[in-house]
């Protein structure tokens, strides 16, 4: 089977290309292409402040836990304190880009 020069995935599996950006920003948005691509922009932000700030966010599997447990808290705090809807979204993607950078080792690795 021939693997794909983008994710080097056999072409059936294949991410890249699979379906429309368009598409794809309406999964995200639960339907809603706007909402799809203001999700993935405060995500890639996100990533961009993170990583200029704490460009090695932990050091190991387990401290990487202790940050992303710490930025959940954060969120359960807005959210118990009722401090609106935009604190919670901004500490919801702060959670997420923790999880990202998990997802891609930069506990383990210097980006």
């Amino acid at each position: 089977m021939i693997a794909c020069d983008e994710c080097k995935m056999p072409c059936t599996d294949c991410p890249v290309g699979a379906m429309s950006e368009l598409e794809q920003m309406r999964i995200l948005g639960n339907g809603n292409s706007g909402a799809g691509y203001e999700l993935l922009y405060r995500i890639i932000k996100g990533l961009e402040k993170a990583r200029a700030k704490h460009p090695r966010f932990a050091e190991g599997k387990w401290q990487a836990l202790g940050v992303i447990n710490a930025e959940e808290g954060e969120l359960a705090r807005a959210i118990e304190k009722s401090e609106g809807t935009e604190r919670e979204k901004a500490e919801t993607i702060d959670s997420i880009v923790t999880l990202i950078r998990f997802w891609l080792n930069e506990h383990e690795v210097m980006p």
